[in-house]
């Protein structure tokens, strides 16, 4: 017995349990693992700006809208405003790849000894084992910078006069002259708008002249005949303005030179204050209102709940009989429950307060509200605290 377990050893080498994979195998594996990584990371900056610049654009507009409503609202609650500007948004991506193979032979057909076969107590029945496996991880990392606008920066964009060139300029650029004379001026030369303050019936004013001038200044221009240039004098800095020819509008011209004081007689070159005290007959002066003079007098025609009225928490008072009343430029509804048709809306005081996207007005009146924004905004704007906030992680 012994010497056949010897004579067995002897003509039998031990077996090699883990066999070299074939050279072309290998060559194989290593090209597919590297095309792998390599395509993922060549291809995912490039394909990510599509879909980043969309979602980010529409994540942002829709944000600023809510921001801007959500102000407007606490307005008409006479509670004070609060603006968070995105200063920076930047979104970092890894993408990881990796595969492995490998594989286990034990031929036992020369093992036909019994004896060799209890030594070294393997199974009788050859055997084979494979395996392979592979993994990919994708991260993204987004970083969102809010810059609190406050100081002075806050002073600049909301309550600083906007510029009578702004109004004109953006006249030019499509806004109707009726919606930017009752939303951004307050007063021209002594015609008054509506107030933006919390008002009681005695402070109540007739605005018919002011709604009157804004009508015709509109007729004109729906017509075509409205051509305005600025001109700045480089040494007094003052400010001038080209009405231009206009043609066929005769009745109207002359009753807006009466309404405003203007010499009778045909002018094409008006001077522009922004504010102060008249002392040329040939000069308009224009005192404008704020952004946040704007908000307060848009907060102003808000329709309030019963509830909340009632109970005090928005004060609502009417217009003087016989008054007339600014057109309203914003419509801001309530609902218990979000609404369907809402093209922006924000949950507060227990409210769903929302403008319809069939509003027309309100839709352009909020565009008319984010271009003053930029607008108003300077470089020294954008500086202050910072809170920087890690969107997403690994």
């Amino acid at each position: 017995m012994l010497c056949t377990i010897k004579n067995s050893l002897t003509e039998f080498p031990r077996p090699r349990y883990m066999p070299r994979l074939p050279a072309s195998t290998s060559i194989i594996l290593t090209i597919t693992t590297l095309a792998l990584f390599c395509s993922g990371c060549a291809r995912l900056g490039p394909r990510s700006i599509r879909g980043d610049r969309f979602n980010y654009n529409k994540a942002g507009a829709q944000s600023a809208n809510e921001q801007v409503l959500l102000n407007i609202v606490r307005l008409r609650y006479g509670e004070p405003i609060y603006f968070l500007d995105i200063a920076s948004m930047l979104s970092q991506y890894t993408l990881q790849a990796g595969a492995n193979f490998s594989a286990w032979k034990n031929n036992l057909d020369v093992w036909e000894n019994p004896a060799l076969r209890a030594v070294y107590n393997v199974d009788s029945d050859p055997s084979s084992q494979r395996q392979w496996g592979a993994d990919v991880a994708y991260t993204d990392r987004p970083t969102i910078t809010y810059t609190p606008l406050e100081g002075e920066a806050f002073a600049q964009r909301v309550m600083s006069p906007i510029p009578p060139s702004t109004i004109i300029y953006l006249s030019e650029s499509g806004w109707g002259m009726d919606q930017l004379f009752e939303c951004c001026v307050q007063e021209i030369n002594g015609v008054k708008n509506a107030p933006i303050h919390d008002i009681t019936e005695a402070d109540y004013w007739d605005t018919l002249k002011f709604r009157t001038v804004a009508k015709l200044l509109r007729r004109v221009q729906d017509a075509g005949q409205l051509h305005m240039e600025v001109e700045v004098d480089p040494e007094t800095k003052d400010m001038y303005l080209y009405t231009g020819e206009v043609t066929g509008f005769e009745e109207e011209a002359r009753e807006l030179r009466e309404l405003l004081g203007l010499p009778t007689e045909k002018v094409s070159k008006v001077k522009i204050e922004a504010g102060g005290i008249r002392d040329e007959e040939n000069e308009v002066i224009m005192r404008t209102r704020s952004i946040l003079g704007m908000l307060n007098a848009l907060a102003q025609a808000i329709d309030p709940p019963a509830d909340h009225v009632e109970n005090g928490e928005i004060l609502v008072t009417a217009p003087k009989e016989g008054a007339a009343v600014t057109e309203t430029w914003l419509r801001v509804d309530h609902s218990r429950t979000p609404s369907s048709e809402a093209f922006v809306q924000v949950y507060y005081n227990g409210y769903w307060w929302y403008i319809r996207r069939s509003d027309w007005n309100s839709k352009r009146t909020f565009a008319l509200i984010a271009y003053l924004f930029s607008l108003q905004a300077s470089e020294r704007a954008t500086q202050g605290p910072l809170v920087t906030v890690g969107a997403g992680g690994s």
